[in-house]
This record gives structure tokens, C-alpha cells and sequence, in this order.
């Protein structure tokens, strides 16, 4: 994981544990529901730590697609492996 995908890891973990842990490994949308938790947690990211207007395009220069696939697919898999 490289070092943005890891800051976003440890963000969303840390920021959004209480949500993460009401996501069950026996749901059908598993997957679908970490991309929603790491989606906020890039929103929330953006605001607490830039000065910009909070845009898709504005996400994406801090947080690449593979950043945001990278840390979706560490925390299914680690809810789905629990």
C-alpha cells in the first residue's frame, strides 16, 4: 500500500471505526457499504485538512481511484476475514 493509500486507511479506521463495525461480514453488500464508509472518510478527509472547494476532482487530487480501491478492498477484506 503506498503512502496515501495507507493515510486513508488509518484515517477512515480510526475516524469511522463505530461505522465500520456495524457492517456485517454475512451481508450481500459488504463491499458496498466499505466504499461508502471510505467515501466519507475522504470527504471529511478534504475538509479537515484542505483549504479547498470539496469536488469530486478535488478528492481525486489527494486520493486516487486506486487509492480509494486500494483501502476498500484492505477493510472488506479484513471484515470479511474476521
Amino acid at each position: 500500500m503506498k503512502a496515501e493509500s495507507r493515510e486513508l486507511y488509518v484515517y477512515t479506521v480510526d475516524h469511522f471505526e463505530n461505522e465500520l463495525s456495524r457492517i456485517s461480514k454475512d451481508s450481500a453488500c459488504t463491499s458496498m457499504a466499505v466504499r461508502q464508509v471510505v467515501k466519507k472518510a475522504i470527504v471529511k478527509y478534504c475538509n479537515e485538512y484542505t483549504d479547498l472547494k470539496i469536488t469530486q476532482t478535488t478528492e481525486q487530487k489527494i486520493f486516487s481511484d486506486e487509492d480509494f480501491k486500494d483501502v476498500s478492498n484492505q477493510i472488506t477484506d479484513e471484515i470479511l476475514n474476521k
